[in-house]
C-alpha cells in the first residue's frame, strides 16, 4: 500500500473516533496499549459501536503501510479459519520481504470480529491455531518474523465472562470498552456532523451541516442501533433532503437498509417505470445467484415457471437506453 493511500484511510476513520473526551481517551489507551507491544487487544461493546472503526484507526495510525485484514467470527466452521489464516500469513510475509528498510515492526493487523459469537469449540481451536502460528502466550513472543497484531471485537460486555469469554483470555489481551451512544450523548452532534459531509460528498449534495431541530431530534433518541443506526439515519437524510441543511423532517427513524439502497440507487438517476424496476431486479438476484434459477424465484417469492416466463418476455422487449448519471460507492466503517 502507498503511504498517500493509508494516511487517507486514517484521516477517513479518525474523525469519527475521537471527538469528545471520552473517545479521545478511549483512543489514546488502545493506541498506547498497542505502542507498549501488548500482544493482544480485546475491544468490547453493544453492536453498533464502532468496534472496527477504533481498531482501524489504531492500526493506520501506528503502521500505516501495514495490512489491515478483518475477518468475520458468525458462525464460521474451523476450515475457514484455517485457510484464511494461512493465507493471511502467506501475504505478510510477501509483504514484509518487500519492505526492506521500512517500518515493519507489525506486517498486519488480524481483526477478528465477534469472536464471541464462534461455536465454543471452533474458537477453541482457531486460539490453538493462532498460538501455534503467530502468537505463544507463556513465552509471550510470536512465531511469525513479520509481527502480526492480534485485535478481538465482542458484542459481550464486561463483567459477564461466559466459557468464550475464558477461552479468548487465554491470550490475555488487554481490554478496552466502548460505551453505547446513549451513554455518551456529546457525541452525536459531532458524529452526526462528520457523516453529513461524508455522505453530502458521497452523494453530490451541498448540504452545510444540521439545523437545531434536527440535532434536537437526534439527540432525543434512545439509539438502539448505537452509531450504526446513526449513520443509517443519516445517510437517509442525507438522500431525502433538498434544503442546504438537515432539517427535522429529513430525520427518520427505524429505516430500512433497503430503502437507503433504493434511495442511493436514485439519487443522480431518471425514475424508472415498473416494468424497469422490475426486469433490473430479477436480472440483478439472477446474476448474484450465478444464473440459479431454483434460488433466484425463490427469493423473489415467485414459481420458476413464472420467472421464466418473464426472463423470456425481457429478451423479446427493445432496449430502451437512457443516459444516466454513474454513482460512487463507499465501504461503511461501523
Amino acid at each position: 500500500m502507498k503511504l498517500t493511500q493509508a494516511v487517507e484511510r486514517t484521516i477517513d476513520y479518525l474523525p469519527g473516533i475521537h471527538m469528545t473526551g471520552s473517545m479521545k481517551e478511549l483512543y489514546r489507551t488502545a493506541k498506547n496499549l498497542c505502542e507498549a507491544d501488548a500482544p493482544c487487544l480485546l475491544i468490547t461493546g453493544e453492536s453498533g459501536t464502532g468496534k472496527e472503526l477504533l481498531a482501524k484507526s489504531i492500526h493506520y495510525t501506528l503502521s500505516p503501510q501495514s495490512q489491515f485484514i478483518p475477518i468475520s467470527c458468525v458462525n464460521l466452521p474451523y476450515d475457514h479459519f484455517e485457510e484464511k489464516i494461512e493465507s493471511c500469513i502467506s501475504d505478510v510475509s510477501s509483504d514484509t520481504d518487500g519492505q526492506a528498510g521500512s517500518d515493519t515492526r507489525y506486517a498486519a493487523t488480524l481483526f477478528f470480529r465477534d469472536i464471541g459469537k464462534l461455536e465454543q469449540s471452533v474458537q477453541k481451536n482457531l486460539l490453538g491455531l493462532l498460538q501455534k502460528k503467530i502468537y505463544m502466550p507463556r513465552s509471550r513472543t510470536q512465531n511469525h518474523t513479520g509481527r502480526i497484531r492480534l485485535v478481538f471485537s465482542s458484542c459481550q460486555k464486561s463483567g459477564g465472562a461466559d466459557g468464550n469469554d475464558q477461552c479468548i483470555k487465554a491470550f490475555n489481551p488487554q481490554l478496552v470498552s466502548i460505551l453505547p451512544l446513549r451513554d455518551r450523548p456529546a457525541d452525536i452532534e459531532h458524529l452526526a456532523t462528520f457523516f453529513v459531509d461524508r455522505f453530502s460528498k458521497e452523494y453530490g449534495k451541498d448540504i452545510g451541516g444540521l439545523h437545531k431541530s434536527a440535532l434536537v431530534r437526534l439527540e432525543g433518541w434512545q439509539w438502539p442501533g448505537n452509531v450504526s443506526e446513526l449513520r443509517d439515519v443519516i445517510e437517509n437524510a442525507v438522500l431525502l433532503s433538498r434544503h442546504m441543511l438537515i432539517m427535522d423532517e429529513d430525520i427518520r427513524f427505524n429505516v430500512s437498509k433497503k430503502f437507503i439502497a433504493l434511495e442511493s440507487f436514485l439519487c443522480h438517476e431518471d425514475f424508472f417505470t415498473l416494468e424497469e424496476i422490475e426486469k433490473i431486479y430479477i436480472q440483478t438476484v439472477l446474476r448474484r445467484m450465478k444464473n440459479n434459477k431454483s434460488k433466484t424465484s425463490k427469493i423473489l417469492g415467485i414459481s420458476r415457471n413464472t420467472l421464466q416466463s418473464k426472463l423470456e418476455d425481457y429478451s423479446s422487449l427493445p432496449a430502451k437506453p437512457k443516459n444516466r448519471k454513474k454513482t460512487t460507492s463507499q465501504q461503511s466503517l461501523f
